[in-house]
């Protein structure tokens, strides 16, 4: 914490050219408050690529949300764009602060946060500590990390990610279990509860109650593609009627309830499409988590995908507020969802083509964990 690591702070000069720049992109504001933000938003990048410079680290200023003026006007951002490792926040405090603001817009696509102490004339600042996320608007200065943290951080080999593609070929990372074979792990109730015959909050414990929400998928899918649907149950039995309504439907919430109620049926149906889950310990604040990651082919080399969070054995439900975000290539999140009081899993839905990448990143209070992913 910053407390042991005061010997490692920097402390470096603000040359006049970088207070010249600050003063421009600061004239360019609506109002005084907004103009004071970028201003100093300005020298902590400035200072922060003449330090990232020193150490022969590629930097891309251009491309930083910081040097974009409608990005400036519209946020409060101070991001360093560093050329094949990402984004690094740098956060400015006045002399004297305690703690630091973190707004909510630059939580996520970012390497890291760095703090800046700039002083009273804007003449130095002081490089003061290094975060790898942040899931608050204000983050204390004694939760800093030393700058030895930031030089791993910029060092760091990107993570392996995990090969969805070959998922369809059974070919499997070894952390990612078929569910039948991590449950065997679990204790008797966690299995009962993960295995409950419950499908969009309906009970299906007799052949009747099956049918029945058969039918009404077949309903739903009719109602909202008529000119599309021509499939009958009539003739069908359950499983031919869904491995049906998987291959045709282009119902998105239609294909993941049938694909839920085929592997409550017959989990190791083809056209059940392949699910794994990984254990991601208790990493997250103390809480144990797990994800499970789901796809099914589509059409035109597209793949449909379902991520879900649940809580590990001994939690009945997710601790609330814990946040599940998918990040594209660029790592800007496209979709997050959050946990509630009372929720027993979190999932997000969407389709990638073929070779796509993304991330996902589970995040509670200050800790969180990053997952990499190509389809």
């Amino acid at each position: 914490m910053i407390d042991s690591t005061q010997d490692l702070t920097i402390t470096l000069p603000i040359p006049a050219s970088a207070r010249q720049v600050a003063q421009q992109f600061a004239q360019a504001q609506p109002t005084p408050e907004k103009a004071t933000q970028v201003y100093r938003n300005t020298l902590a990048v400035l200072l922060m690529r003449d330090y990232l410079q020193m150490l022969d680290m590629p930097i891309n200023l251009e491309a930083s949300y910081s040097w974009n003026p409608i990005a400036r006007l519209c946020a409060d951002v101070a991001d360093l764009e560093i050329a094949g490792v990402g984004r690094l926040e740098c956060r400015s405090i006045q002399m004297g602060d305690r703690s630091c603001s973190m707004p909510p817009e630059v939580w996520q696509d970012r390497i890291g946060y760095v703090v800046v102490q700039l002083d009273e004339a804007c003449r130095a600042g002081t490089l003061l500590g290094f975060v790898p996320s942040v899931t608050t608007t204000m983050l204390p200065l004694a939760q800093l990390q030393s700058l030895d943290a930031l030089l791993l951080r910029l060092h760091q080999p990107a993570p392996a990610a995990v090969q969805l593609g070959q998922w369809f070929n059974q070919v499997f990372e070894p952390q990612w279990q078929a569910i039948a074979a991590w449950l065997e792990n679990r204790d008797t109730n966690y299995a009962m509860a993960f295995r409950a015959r419950q499908v969009k909050g309906m009970t299906i414990d007799t052949p009747e109650a099956v049918k029945h929400l058969v039918e009404q998928l077949y309903a739903n899918q009719a109602e909202q593609e008529p000119e599309h649907f021509t499939l009958s149950t009539a003739n069908l039995s359950v499983i031919p009627a869904l491995t049906q309504l998987l291959q045709t439907t282009q119902d998105e919430e239609i294909r993941w309830t049938a694909a839920e109620l085929l592997w409550t049926l017959d989990p190791d149906h083809p056209a059940a499409g392949v699910r794994r889950i990984t254990d991601l310990g208790i990493h997250l604040a103390g809480h144990a988590i797990a994800l499970m990651v789901a796809i099914l082919p589509k059409p035109e080399q597209k793949v449909a995908v379902l991520l879900r969070v649940y809580p590990m054995v001994g939690q009945a439900y997710l601790p609330p507020e814990l946040q599940l975000v998918g990040l594209d290539a660029g790592g800007q999140a496209f979709l997050t969802t959050q946990a509630r009081r009372k929720d027993d899993y979190i999932q997000l839905k969407f389709t990638a083509d073929l070779g796509e990448r993304f991330s996902v990143r589970i995040a509670l209070e200050s800790a969180s964990i990053v997952e990499n992913f190509v389809v």
